[in-house]
Order: structure tokens, then C-alpha cells, then sequence
């Protein structure tokens, strides 16, 4: 073989060598560090401990919209909106009895249960009887029934969710309504509790005409006005064109239309306290927690309504994890549950969509044990979760050492801390899916 041959033959040879140590490296040094930097960033996981799906009678739990946990007996509520019951839980999350029809429960929609262990039952109407909160001694038979027909502005009051304070009065959220309906420690009506904010609403085909431009109510009006113009051939109706500045829609940067500057009244989705007194009420228009003293002062308020990470679409629940200073909040939107400070910091959030244990279908509600399990409504996968959620935080509380443990301290909106960047989509904890 000549020499040139020789040659050409190692030098082949010796690029193969250095391609494979390429590939070699960028499966050992790229990849691998790639995944770890992930690691390393991720400071939230989510072990699923049980998951709920028979009722009592051994049959498929069917839309659970709602649970509540009683701390006394270490059993879960589950209100199953397919079935129109509450189903109860023990120790073991064996389902052991159902509170029904034949109990006075036709149409519940939530549980609270008192220090006393009385069961306060929030109910729309039915049949027989008005929208109420129907309250049960322990032993599951109706004591009273609270009705809302003769109370200032509830007339057509239909409850949806209640806690009862530090100061005994209870605080009920009523369906698609403005503010929280303030009762006292018998059921009468006391005062109303309205948060105020600016209120946007989203743009929906009802808004939209075949002109493509989006009209307000008092938009809808004005072109009604319009219909006996004639149009002439080979002209283009704009709509916006006949009316005045002031009717004209504002539309903001998440592409929703500003119906009002000023504030107003917002509508309530749910309510919780924690041993402090403290009240965090949240609004699913606005996607914002509004956090008041015991003594109703409003502290401060938090939270971003949007579909990206650390965002609110649709909230439909929250949670007071007290030991561990945070909140946990359900977005039914987005398939998650985001956890928030506190002092209304966004951390972390996690799940997403899908059917396998730590993933949802539009989950609705929330609840925690005393071991601080979390508990959640997996509506359309008909099931109720147990999460064990375990996180590190990202910045110092809120609360400094000189301030009293368990006090929460006034947070103005104007210190409120900027939205987590998008870039912090890194942060999501998906679990691995399951394929059943």
C-alpha cells in the first residue's frame, strides 16, 4: 500500500475518533447537565397519598365540587354535585356515610364545620325549598334553616360557600354576587362585606357583532338605534364610527374590555380564615385575594388575573396552610394550584392537565388536613385527591423577627411586587403523566 494511502486511511480514522468523543460529550456533558440545572431549580414536589373515587354505596364518585376537612374527627366532606349528597370520609378515606335527601340535604353545594362540631350546609334552591344554609347538630339531624328572601339585597341570595369568624359571625358567598353577605351568630342578617376594585370583563361572542368590533352593553344599545340607517352600496359599516369617545370600549394589555376606572363591588368565589381572624376573600372576576383583619379592615390584596405562570384565569378556591406561612390556590382554567406567601408572593405551582395521579381536570375545590396534606376536588376526573406538597421558599416572609408570630403586617398595592417573569415557567412541577 503506498504511503499517500496510508495516509488518507489515518486521518479518516482519526476524525471518527473526534466525532465520536463529540457525541460522547454532548450526551454526557450537555444532557446531563441540562437536566440538572432543572433540578436544581426545582424546589416543589407533589406525592399523590390517596386518591378518593367510590361513594359509599361502592359506586363512582360523580363531580365533586367541593370538600371540607374537620379537624376534630379526621374525616373529609365530599359534595358531589352529580348525585346531590355529601359523602363523608374517615381516617382511612373509606367512605363511611352520606348525608342526603332524607336528611334535609337536596341540594348542597359546600360544608363548614364549627368548633362545636356543628355542620353548616350551604344549599341552592330545590323543589321544596329556597336557596339556605341548613345547620346540623353532629349527629347529622337538621337543627335550622337560614333563608335570605327578607334580607337587605339578598332576595335572590343562593350560598355557595361559608366560613364563621373569630368573632362568630358568618360570612357567606353567594352565587355570581357582589361582596359577602355578613350574618351574625344566629343566622341574622348583620351587614355586607364588599371588597371594591376595578372590575375588567372578558371579551365573548356575545360582544362580538359581524362587524368584528367589540361592543359593551351600552355599545349593544346605541347600534340598536342605528338599525334604520340605511347603508349605502359599497360601504363598510364600522360601528365605532357612530359612537360617541365615551362609549367607546377600553380594551387593556390581556386583551379584556375595561368596564369600569372606578372602583366597585367585585364578586366573590370563596373564602377562608385562619386562627388569627383573619379573612382572605377571592374573587374569581378580578383573580385577586383580598386579605382582611378580624376586625374587617382591609389589609392589602394580591394576585394577577391571566393564563401564564403565576397568573389566575379562573380561581375557584383557596386554602390557609398555617404551618407552613402560605396559601394554596385552585385555578380551574388552568388545570393548577398555585402557592402563594403569605404576603402574597407568587412561589410555585403545579399539575396541569391529565388523568393520572397529580394531574386535573378542572379542579374546583380545596381543603387541608391537620397533617397538612392538601386536599383537592378533581371535578371532571370525578375524584378527590391527597397531595403531600413539599417546597423550599424562594425569598425571605414577609414577617420580620421583631413583628408578633402569626400577625400579618398591611401590604399597600403599590408595593405589590411585579408579576414572576415568564421565564419562570421552569418552575411548574408536572408530574410524570400515567396513561391508564
Amino acid at each position: 500500500m503506498c504511503a499517500a494511502c496510508v495516509i488518507m486511511m489515518a486521518d479518516s480514522m482519526v476524525k471518527r475518533f473526534c466525532l465520536s468523543i463529540v457525541a460522547i460529550s454532548l450526551l454526557m456533558g450537555l444532557a446531563t447537565p441540562a437536566f440538572a440545572i432543572v433540578e436544581e431549580e426545582q424546589h416543589v414536589g407533589v406525592d399523590v397519598l390517596a386518591v378518593l373515587r367510590t361513594d359509599e354505596l361502592g359506586g363512582q364518585m360523580r363531580y365533586p365540587s367541593s370538600v371540607t376537612y374537620d379537624r376534630e374527627t379526621d374525616e373529609i366532606y365530599v359534595v358531589v354535585g352529580g348525585e346531590g349528597k355529601v359523602i363523608v370520609y374517615g381516617s382511612n378515606f373509606f367512605p363511611t356515610v352520606s348525608l342526603a335527601k332524607g336528611r334535609g340535604a337536596d341540594a348542597p353545594r359546600s360544608v363548614f364545620i364549627d368548633k362545636s362540631s356543628k355542620l353548616y350546609l350551604c344549599q341552592s334552591n330545590s323543589k321544596n325549598h329556597p336557596p339556605r344554609i341548613t345547620a346540623f347538630n353532629p349527629a347529622f339531624f337538621p337543627e335550622k334553616d337560614i333563608v335570605f328572601n327578607t334580607m337587605p339585597d339578598a332576595e335572590s341570595f343562593s350560598p355557595q360557600k361559608m366560613v364563621v369568624g373569630i368573632t362568630g359571625n358568618m360570612y357567606v358567598v353567594g352565587l355570581n354576587t357582589k361582596g359577602i353577605l355578613v350574618l351574625d351568630s344566629e343566622g341574622n342578617f348583620s351587614h355586607w362585606l364588599k371588597p371594591m376594585d376595578k372590575v375588567v370583563v372578558e371579551i365573548n361572542e356575545e360582544m362580538i357583532r359581524d362587524d368584528g368590533v367589540t361592543h359593551t352593553q351600552e355599545d349593544t344599545t346605541m347600534s340598536n338605534k342605528m338599525e334604520d340607517v340605511e347603508e349605502p352600496e359599497n360601504a363598510t359599516l364600522n360601528m365605532r364610527d357612530f359612537l360617541p369617545a365615551g362609549l367607546l370600549p377600553t380594551i387593556d394589555e390581556e386583551g379584556e374590555v375595561v368596564v369600569d376606572n372606578e372602583l366597585q363591588p367585585v364578586q366573590i368565589a370563596d373564602i377562608a380564615t385562619d386562627s388569627e381572624g383573619h379573612l382572605y376573600i377571592l374573587s374569581e372576576q378580578t383573580s385577586k385575594i383580598y386579605v382582611y383583619s378580624a376586625s374587617e379592615e382591609l389589609l392589602y390584596s394580591f394576585g394577577q388575573k391571566g393564563g401564564s405562570t403565576g397568573k389566575m384565569s379562573r380561581p375557584k378556591g383557596l386554602v390557609v396552610d398555617e404551618a407552613k406561612k402560605a396559601l394554596y390556590v385552585v385555578d380551574y382554567m388552568r388545570h393548577t394550584i398555585l402557592i402563594f406567601d403569605l404576603g402574597g408572593k407568587y412561589m410555585y405551582e403545579f399539575g396541569g392537565m391529565g388523568v393520572g395521579p397529580g394531574w386535573f381536570q378542572y379542579p374546583v375545590g380545596l381543603a387541608l388536613n391537620k397533617a397538612g396534606n392538601l386536599i383537592v376536588a378533581d371535578l371532571f376526573n370525578h375524584r378527590v385527591q391527597i397531595l403531600n406538597v413539599n417546597f423550599e421558599y424562594k425569598f425571605p416572609l414577609f414577617l420580620t423577627p421583631q413583628d408578633e408570630p402569626g400577625t400579618i403586617q398591611p401590604q399597600p398595592e403599590k408595593e405589590q411586587s411585579p408579576p414572576a417573569p415568564e421565564k419562570e415557567e421552569e418552575s411548574i412541577y408536572l408530574p410524570e403523566p400515567l396513561y391508564l
